[in-house]
């Protein structure tokens, strides 16, 4: 490659600065260690590399096994075209959550110690146990439709085909396991939670809003997709994954209001604390914005009314996860936490890196290839 022939644009030059405080800011965290290049402490051990790169990122990854489901399991057929790029959105997301967490874990030489020490109680077993099968699951899926341009790789792609659908069955069952065992986490630490973002149904919860989060994904990538690479899918093939994303979202908030109601926590909402503001940027993110897009057959039927309901709703789920992560736990933790720079840098540059590999396969192992043979 000819240095010469890379052009350079506005958002080349930010990905490389990102890239570059994301250099040092990982120098100084395996350097000097946690202590100097973050602002954890014994009081709040967790922050934003576990509540945005690991429970935001394993959500978010969630279209890998709904979409493959769709066509796969329900036969909806015409999602097929966009069945490779979820596939490797999630295989991305779940390789780096497991490389993220190398980041955040004071032993991080250790990691692999829960796939060999067994604790059959813990919910962190589960959850080890499950990503890491899911990430070879994912790898095997991906692999089915990428490797088949190598002459040596045909025999074992076609035996990979022939079992595709007991991968996707495999994937969709261990994902169930998976993302209900996030919200587990915070299910057996209620008192450290506050009101607003405690319930024994955060299992649940977790797992349908991944569904949403997958679908809302899905939108934003296919959106950014066509922007930046060309590569278009059907503007009512994704109008028709907001509207399930909507219906997946507003499903999940009357069953969350019930429970509000239920256990007499509706005053929290209006208490005028700053974890009731939180609160309602999260329902106008997650919820409100995404609906009444959804709603307006004028807005819904175009490409960018669309996007602005996925994008809207990733946003919102992110600020879900974080708030559940961050928000809830500095209630009892009565220690207010801020991510430095160098937790930004390393969780932006881990975004950045993404949309580069992305763009890679896209261009050499023909991601988008069923929309040409469709349109």
């Amino acid at each position: 490659m000819n240095i010469k022939n890379i052009k350079i644009t506005f958002w080349r030059v930010v990905a490389a600065i990102i890239l570059l405080f994301g250099i040092i800011a990982t120098f100084q965290r395996f350097f000097y260690g946690l202590g100097y290049a973050t602002h954890l402490s014994d009081k709040f051990p967790w922050g934003l590399w576990i509540g945005f790169d690991v429970i935001s990122g394993v959500g978010l990854a969630a279209g890998g096994f709904t979409i493959t489901a769709i066509v796969y399991i329900f036969n909806l057929k015409k999602y097929h075209c966009i069945v490779k790029p979820t596939v490797l959105t999630a295989f991305m997301g779940y390789v780096f959550v497991g490389i993220a967490l190398l980041w955040d874990l004071g032993k991080y030489f250790d990691i692999w110690h829960p796939l060999v020490y067994w604790n059959h109680h813990s919910p962190m077993f589960e959850l080890a146990l499950c990503v890491a099968t899911y990430t070879f699951v994912l790898f095997l899926e991906f692999s089915s439709f990428t490797l088949d341009k190598f002459k040596w790789f045909r025999k074992p792609v076609n035996f990979l085909k022939g079992i595709y659908i007991l991968l996707v069955i495999l994937g969709v069952l261990i994902s169930t396991l998976h993302q209900s065992s996030l919200g587990t986490l915070y299910v057996i630490v209620p008192e450290k939670l506050y009101p607003l973002w405690y319930s024994k149904l955060l299992p649940v919860y977790f797992f349908i809003t991944s569904i949403g989060a997958g679908l809302g994904m899905t939108i934003v990538e296919s959106y950014l997709s066509w922007r930046a690479l060309k590569h278009e899918v059907p503007t009512e093939i994704l109008a028709n994954l907001a509207r399930g994303m909507v219906v997946i979202q507003l499903t999940f908030f009357v069953a969350y209001f019930e429970d509000l109601l239920v256990h007499n926590k509706l005053h929290y909402l209006f208490d005028g604390t700053f974890y009731s503001f939180m609160w309602w940027l999260e329902f106008i993110m997650w919820t409100l914005i995404p609906t009444i897009v959804v709603f307006n057959r004028k807005w819904i039927s175009k490409r960018a009314g669309v996007f602005v309901a996925g994008f809207s709703y990733v946003l919102g789920f992110l600020l879900n996860r974080l708030n559940v992560s961050t928000t809830a736990m500095e209630y009892s933790a009565k220690a207010h936490y801020f991510p430095s720079w160098q937790e930004i840098a390393v969780s932006a540059s881990f975004v950045v890196i993404c949309f580069m590999i992305f763009g890679f396969a896209v261009k050499h192992f023909d991601i988008f290839e069923e929309e040409h043979s469709t349109n």
